[in-house]
């Protein structure tokens, strides 16, 4: 199972996972985390993922990017008050999240980006929830356009992926938790 795609789909939903793996494994265009595109779906990224979840949310794109940045940034001078970083990689670190999404959704939590947005942590999982659905399904539907898999195939992973428990902001990226 590719690495990529694991990153969104959680464990618990690996037959899913190695399916859509193998059937879209031809239609990905982007490299894996570090390179273009960054983590997620294959061809997907956090990028897309942001894009998804935001509207979900019915929040502007730009809101939602800037309630991940604050919280990473957050969680950054918490780490310099704990002693556990310098001012000196704080000031990399807050680089990097303002430069890179992938990395201040890495630094970011849960809780903090509920609160800059004014929501629930609740409300905020269910609109990555509902984001990664979306995403999951229309890679689906790519993979099938693209003669990659039948349409018993696809609509065999639509019920998996109706029947799964899809988790929400961060949990199954990348190892980090839902905190």
């Amino acid at each position: 199972m590719s690495s990529r795609l694991r990153l969104i789909v959680p464990a618990g939903l690996a037959s899913l996972a190695a399916a859509l793996t193998i059937g879209v494994t031809g239609a990905a265009a982007h490299g894996g985390p570090g390179g273009p595109g960054g983590h997620g779906l294959r061809g997907g990224s956090v990028s897309s993922l942001v894009t998804q979840a935001a509207t979900q949310l019915g929040v502007a794109r730009a809101k939602l990017v800037t309630a991940i940045r604050d919280s990473a940034d957050t969680h950054i001078a918490a780490a310099v008050d704990d002693g556990d970083i310098t001012s000196d990689q704080a000031d990399d670190l807050k680089a990097e999240v303002e430069d890179n999404l992938n990395a201040a959704y890495a630094l970011s939590q849960t809780k903090t980006v509920a609160s800059n947005l004014g929501i629930t942590t609740t409300a905020l999982n269910n609109g990555f929830r509902a984001a990664r659905k979306t995403l999951i399904t229309a890679q689906i539907d790519k993979a099938l356009a693209a003669g990659a898999i039948t349409a018993d195939e696809a609509a065999a992973l639509k019920a998996k992926l109706a029947a799964a428990t899809i988790p929400g902001y961060k949990a199954g990226l990348g190892g980090y938790g839902n905190h």
